[in-house]
């Protein structure tokens, strides 16, 4: 890549695109390197209780299924809990974004391992909004009738304060152990929203506003979340 030259480009900017060019290489390194401290975990806590949900995906509506059931033939499971609570006129714009990304990843990811998306919303309502959306690919279950989000702290003191949660299970002797979660605002966003990361490699960088650009609002984020004192 030393000798890499684009048309018409001055010996200024060569020099500083490899310096910044050494600090992606060390950005990457450090990913990796936090990756493998990540599989390197200890055991987690085994499941509090094999989960009753409702699916939310067309020809599955509002038909049970076991949370042990969701890793189908995989022993890995990640369980993304998005912002859409049972009183939610719309969900949140950016757990939406980041499923409308997850829908198109779904296929490649589950070849390794299992890969739901969960609301507190009740199913048929989360399965009008997939419809909406164009999401065809990804597993939607609704936890509406299910203690989880309350469990994995996927929720605030109530089902409608619901928080963007990613948790990864693993089923391992016949049992279900807790493996990683989301435990800061922040620290599954950068790594896995595409509107971020591509935001990211423009001169403008990413905008500094607080939901992603959407042709929808959610007016219950927006009151009890966004303008909240």
């Amino acid at each position: 890549m030393s000798e890499l030259r684009y048309p018409n480009e001055s010996r200024e900017y060569r020099a500083a695109r490899e310096s910044l060019l050494k600090d992606e290489q060390e950005l990457v390194d450090k990913v990796k390197s936090v990756a493998e401290k990540r599989r390197n975990l200890p055991p987690g806590g085994q499941l509090k209780e094999d989960y009753v949900f409702q699916w939310a995906t067309d020809g599955k509506v509002g038909k049970s299924v076991k949370f042990s059931e969701l890793f189908a033939d995989k022993n890995t499971l990640l369980l993304y809990s998005f912002m859409y609570g049972p009183s939610w006129d719309n969900p949140c714009p950016n757990c939406t974004s980041l499923v409308d990304g997850f829908d198109r990843t779904w296929y490649s990811v589950t070849q390794d391992a299992a890969f739901v998306a969960i609301a507190k919303a009740p199913a048929d309502r989360i399965n009008a909004w997939a419809k909406k959306r164009g999401w065809s690919q990804i597993a939607l279950v609704s936890g509406f009738n299910s203690p989880y989000q309350a469990d994995y702290k996927c929720q605030g003191d109530s089902d409608d304060m619901q928080w963007p949660v990613m948790h990864v299970f693993r089923r391992q002797g016949g049992k279900i152990f807790h493996f990683w979660g989301t435990e800061t605002t922040e620290n599954h966003v950068d790594t896995v929203w595409p509107y971020w990361n591509l935001m990211d490699f423009t001169p403008e960088g990413r905008p500094d506003i607080s939901t992603a650009p959407q042709n929808f609002r959610s007016e219950f984020l927006e009151k009890n979340y966004l303008n909240k004192e």
